[in-house]
């Protein structure tokens, strides 16, 4: 196998095959080498593997299990997924239309037991557009002024999520991503109650029939394995202003109409939602942990640390990337035409990972 850094900050890890190394020779690869492999990747944050025949989504599972075995299929995030047929684990990566933005996150971080690793596959390559990008959120914690990241680290977050009713989804709230029973895969409120009570979410139906979830969590999280302190949250995704925020960079780096176009309707959009909707009614918000409003002056600082600190590497057809969800955020950017990722994660541990402390 061929090894060599994507950048001088060494994200990602990049793995290619010499000329007669097949899947097969990357799996035994991974077995005999697993030790240095494991410290390489918790050091870089994530591991590129392009060039080899990782032709199928099964391949992709096969790959994903060598290197982590303890995968898992429950899923309390918001974008929609669907499940890949002939594969126990192996999702599709977002059905959000190709317009849609993901910004940059670790997986989950407002659940109890967030996914360990992450693992995507590029099985159609985009047409245009549609990397994924990635981020050190270590280094990102790092970067903020420490001002605002004090702010953080004493006061914590509560980031809210507010579901319709089966009957009262509407069709023209492009914030709202899924209904209740969308997310937790049931119509019935005991089982709903049941997993929230598991998963250490406070929750709270509403009289419309909605569904209110919140988590009261730190801002950030120390690495279980190297011990670094780490942005861990969801404030850059479900705070309102960061979607115009984020279009902004986008037509920056895309120049096209549609980007432009979709930068102006967003910042109309949540202008438009803070002036008729409280904070915690809205689809997705995240405030400071005492209930107050994150200013967007924070919001806008946080992109741009993001940002500047963004790496984004065009897909290739079967190349397949493993993230440290404890270290590395990762996103999506806007697309044309056909692409397909696939998506596939580890179990949570037993134990979550050691939260910041909150001062």
């Amino acid at each position: 196998m061929k090894e060599h850094y994507y950048n001088k900050d060494k994200l990602p890890l990049l793995i290619e095959p010499r000329s007669s190394d097949s899947l097969e020779d990357l799996l035994q690869w991974i077995a005999a080498n697993k030790e240095s492999f494991t410290k390489k990747f918790h050091e870089s944050g994530a591991v590129l593997f392009s060039g080899f025949d990782i032709n199928t989504p099964s391949a992709f599972e096969t790959l994903a299990l060598q290197i982590d075995p303890a995968l898992k299929n429950d899923y309390y995030g918001t974008s929609p997924r669907n499940i890949v047929p002939n594969t126990k684990f192996i999702y599709t990566a977002s059905e959000l239309p190709g317009f849609y933005p993901i910004m940059q996150h670790c997986e989950m971080s407002y659940v109890k037991h967030p996914p360990i690793t992450l693992f995507f596959y590029c099985h159609v390559k985009p047409e245009y557009g549609g990397e994924t990008p990635l981020c050190n959120f270590r280094k990102v914690y790092a970067d903020l002024d420490p001002k605002i990241r004090s702010e953080f680290d004493k006061k914590g977050l509560m980031t809210v999520r507010n579901y319709s009713g089966l009957q009262n989804k509407s069709r023209f709230n492009l914030f709202e991503l899924k209904k209740w029973n969308e997310l937790f895969n049931t119509t019935d409120k005991a089982e709903v109650e049941r997993q929230c009570r598991e998963q250490e979410m406070e929750y709270a139906w509403q009289d419309n029939g909605n569904l209110r979830l919140i988590h009261n969590t730190p801002a950030t999280i120390k690495h279980p394995v190297t011990g670094e302190t780490v942005w861990f949250n969801h404030t850059q995704v479900f705070h309102p202003t960061a979607a115009p925020v984020e279009y902004g960079y986008i037509h920056a780096r895309q120049h096209r109409a549609k980007t432009l176009f979709w930068a102006l309707l967003t910042e109309l959009m949540v202008k438009a939602k803070k002036l008729t909707t409280e904070p915690i009614d809205q689809s997705m918000n995240v405030l400071f942990g005492d209930g107050t409003e994150i200013p967007d002056s924070y919001i806008r600082h946080i992109e741009e640390v993001i940002w500047k600190n963004l790496v984004i590497i065009p897909w290739n057809k079967n190349d397949v990337i493993a993230i440290d969800n404890f270290s590395t955020s990762h996103g999506r950017l806007p697309y044309e035409g056909k692409r397909e990722i696939l998506v596939c994660w580890s179990a949570a541990p037993s134990k979550s990972p050691p939260k910041g402390e909150t001062l």
